[in-house]
Order: C-alpha cells, then structure tokens, then sequence
C-alpha cells in the first residue's frame, strides 16, 4: 500500500488500520496462549507431512465376494440442484465396503463378571 492508496481511504478505514497496526497478532510471547497455537513458520525447504512418494498404503482390501453391488446415480446436482439426466456420462469416484457392527446381548465369565461384545458382519 503506497501514498495515493492510503489517501484514498476513508477517515473510518485510516483509524481501523492504524489500530490493526498497534495490536499485533496474539502469540504465546504477547498473550497468555500456549505455544501450540503458534503459526509455524513455513521453512524453504520443508517437505509436506503425509506419506511419502512411493510408499505403500495400509488400506483395508475390499471384500473379495461382496453381498449387494449399489450404484449412487444421483437425480440432482448437489451444488446448484439442477436434475442430473439418467443417462448422463458419470465416473467412478470411489468405492467402499459397509460394515455393520450389531451389539449382541451382554456375556458373563466364570467371575460373575459381564461385557457386552460385539460381532462384526461385513456387508461387502
């Protein structure tokens, strides 16, 4: 912001900025805020966090001989709600498994003692 820009503004909008000006950002040297909620400083050089190229991910298969195949096809746009035609071109953006976790009925050991287990059905 130069000269002509600062005299362009409003009398309202100077004061606003020159108050931005005198209170600087809190951090935990200038507030009572913890040191974890500091901005780190973005470093040159800093690889992002995540897995590596290259590595191998740790994802569950999918069921080799799921029980139901469902198709999502949409009828309206989720963003401006316009109708989608049935036969419209789609893509394949994801696929997944259903698992339904049920609660079976409390069980009891030697010790009188009870917990409520559960048995795990996967719906491929």
């Amino acid at each position: 912001m130069d000269r002509t820009d600062l005299q362009r503004l409003s009398k309202d909008e100077l004061i606003e900025l020159v108050m931005q000006l005198q209170r600087p950002d809190k951090t935990s040297r200038t507030s009572s805020k913890p040191p974890s909620t500091d901005k780190k400083e973005k470093r040159e050089n800093a690889r992002p966090g995540g897995a590596k190229p290259g590595h191998e991910p740790h994802n569950r298969r999918l069921a080799d001989n799921p029980d139901d195949f469902r198709d999502h096809k949409p009828t309206h746009c989720e963003l401006c709600g316009g109708s989608v035609s049935p036969d419209a071109e789609m893509e394949l953006i994801g696929e997944y498994d259903e698992i339904d976790i049920r609660r079976s009925s409390p069980m009891s050991c030697a010790t009188g003692a009870s917990s409520a287990a559960a048995h795990i059905a996967v719906l491929g």
